[in-house]
């Protein structure tokens, strides 16, 4: 009963967090993006992504008993963990693999501009991580026996966080390139959730995590 009820209140609060997400997306994202340029539109950006994604992750992070977690200090340090430099080997062969398929060729794609690197490198992975596994994976992992559904079900939030972005993208997306999105998101969530779960630390998630998207806007484009 007590698990169901916390299930509950997390799901809730995920459910808040998506509309609050979506509201910001539409609201506030979108017209920076069109209003903005260049490095102000960067800056703009990411500020708002740090104060809804680190700032609501920090705070629910801290103001939650460390009980209620399965890994209790989950921005511990761990570089010493061996998968983190096999993972990391493994999607810098299928980028590269990637976009020599697909240009015939590898190398720094034309759309791709230094101001990617702020958002793609250095402010995503960890606003992304804080949330969804040292906050949601790590309450979720503790309700529930099975590390495998737990990861399968944070996966799959994790990939719906993302509907906000790809709903309010101009022109719009085809739907099967939101659905080939989703899946690709999900299995990179669940890769991040096992990275977290296995090193019982954020960094190896946060920076294999950095690496991908850093990877997809220099070689394959965004």
């Amino acid at each position: 009963m007590l698990h169901q009820r916390a299930g509950r209140q997390l799901l809730s609060q995920y459910g808040y967090f998506f509309v609050l997400w979506f509201v910001i997306q539409v609201f506030v994202n979108v017209p920076i993006i069109n209003l903005a340029s260049g490095w102000a539109e960067e800056l703009l950006t990411d500020v708002v992504k740090v104060l809804i994604w680190l700032g609501v992750g920090l705070y629910m992070i801290f103001h939650t008993k460390r009980d209620q977690f399965v890994i209790e200090r989950p921005f511990q340090l761990n570089l010493k963990f061996k998968p983190l430099y096999i993972t990391l080997i493994a999607i810098i062969i299928y980028m590269l693999a990637t976009a020599f398929i697909q240009r015939h060729s590898i190398g720094v794609v034309a759309t791709f501009k230094p101001t990617m690197l702020l958002q793609d490198f250095l402010v995503v992975g960890i606003c992304e991580e804080t949330v969804f596994r040292g906050y949601l994976l790590n309450r979720l992992r503790k309700m529930i026996d099975s590390q495998q559904t737990a990861l399968i079900i944070q996966a799959i939030l994790f990939a719906l966080i993302h509907l906000p972005r790809y709903l309010t993208t101009y022109p719009a997306l085809p739907i099967l390139t939101i659905l080939s999105q989703l899946v690709t998101v999900a299995i990179l969530g669940y890769l991040f959730g096992w990275l977290f779960l296995k090193s019982r630390s954020l960094w190896p998630g946060i920076i294999v995590h950095s690496v991908w998207d850093l990877l997809i806007v220099v070689l394959i484009g965004s």
